[in-house]
């Protein structure tokens, strides 16, 4: 290859001693294959992603058409860095007071500000063994180091093995409820026995990104603890129930003196315009959200009835995605039901080499995809009969 200047293109290796060590030293995050990259590979047009919890249904209306009439009447504007409008009207929905919000570019941006801020070299940083790899990725950035607790065997956080990992090099658990790939909760009395375990010099990150989703009567309501647990940090997303995954939108309800600390961190303008009119907007747009929550109801009962048919272990969830067991390694299945245009998300980059997450869809969508699954699965050798 021969750059602009007409030289052959070198090896920089003093790269790796500019660069910090820790980032040298991180994985890489994979994330879920997107739709683009199978059309390029295998030369398919009829692709549905059924990898990254995505809104089956787009995105919210509401929220559309408010982005479309931002985008024509302010592209050219710097956003208001502070997102006014939208922490006002969050503050209504949830009965706090304004001081109390940070919002930041998607989910993951809010938990990259949480790191940037909080964590130092050499600080333990507690989380699930299988959980959301953002966590990882902002610790090992930071140069923190992660104290992975194994998860209990039905795959629910280990909420007594969170509280013995606590030691006095704590800076932060991240507790991800649901969680993120196995949908599953800890309940409002182990969030109470966490919450109250803690030191107030240890932060609990409760990301709860499939909150809209959860409809088990134990799971928790977590915005009234924030009263009386000033390291508290909740953690919600336009990305899921509102479809608005593709402009990013965030946010975390806090202490005020927390959030004050956070803005310090961030950037000028981190949640553009268009993103922050489409969540302002889909805040209103109960229809949608009614919808949403429906069509991923059945299509969870769809999953169940399929994956008992062909009997495979699956976790019951609370989320829009389900957490199944195939009983052979998960990757020559995906890339099976890659070729049929199905895109899901195998585990073995996070240690569950035969776990695969898939997300719920329409019914068409679904149907589609235990079709594939059940073509792969017949080419794929599974556990030895006894």
């Amino acid at each position: 290859m021969v750059d602009e200047c007409g030289k052959g293109e070198q090896d920089f290796t003093a790269v790796t001693r500019l660069a910090r060590q820790c980032v040298l030293a991180r994985k890489e995050y994979v994330p879920g294959k997107p739709v683009e990259e199978v059309r390029r590979e295998l030369g398919i047009d009829d692709i549905i992603k059924m990898a990254s919890n995505e809104n089956p249904l787009g995105a919210s209306p509401l929220a559309l058409e408010a982005m479309i009439d931002e985008i024509r009447h302010s592209a050219h504007r710097y956003p208001e860095s502070l997102c006014h409008d939208l922490i006002a009207k969050l503050a209504g929905v949830h009965g706090l007071k304004p001081e109390r919000f940070f919002i930041d570019n998607g989910g993951d941006g809010v938990i990259t500000m949480i790191g940037l801020t909080f964590i130092d070299p050499g600080d333990e940083v507690v989380m699930g063994q299988l959980t959301f790899p953002a966590y990882e990725n902002i610790t090992t950035k930071m140069g923190g180091e992660c104290v992975r607790v194994p998860l209990t065997s039905d795959y629910r956080l280990d909420v007594e093995g969170i509280i013995s990992a606590v030691t006095p090099r704590t800076k932060m658990v991240f507790l991800c409820n649901p969680n993120n790939p196995t949908g599953t909760i800890i309940t409002q009395e182990e969030f109470e026995r966490l919450l109250s375990s803690l030191p107030e010099t240890v932060l609990l990150v409760s990301d709860e990104a499939y909150y809209d989703f959860a409809d088990d009567p134990a799971y928790p309501q977590s915005v009234p603890y924030l009263r009386n647990y000033p390291n508290l940090i909740i953690l919600r997303t336009f990305s899921k129930i509102m479809g608005l995954a593709g402009v990013r939108v965030g946010y975390a309800m806090a202490h005020p003196d927390i959030v004050k600390v956070m803005l310090k961190a961030r950037e000028p303008f981190p949640v553009n315009r268009p993103a922050q009119a489409g969540a302002l907007a889909a805040l209103d747009d109960v229809d949608f959200v009614r919808c949403t929550l429906q069509v991923n109801s059945e299509g969870r009962e769809q999953y169940y009835r399929a994956f008992e048919t062909m009997e495979l272990t699956y976790y019951p969830t609370q989320t829009n995605f389900v957490f199944v067991d195939l009983g052979r390694p998960a990757e020559p299945v995906f890339q099976a039901m890659l070729r049929d245009g199905v895109i899901v998300r195998p585990l073995t980059s996070v240690g569950e080499t035969d776990g695969m997450r898939i997300t719920i869809g329409t019914r068409e969508q679904n149907e589609r995809t235990i079709a594939a699954m059940s073509k792969a699965l017949a080419t794929v050798p599974g556990p030895a009969s006894i």
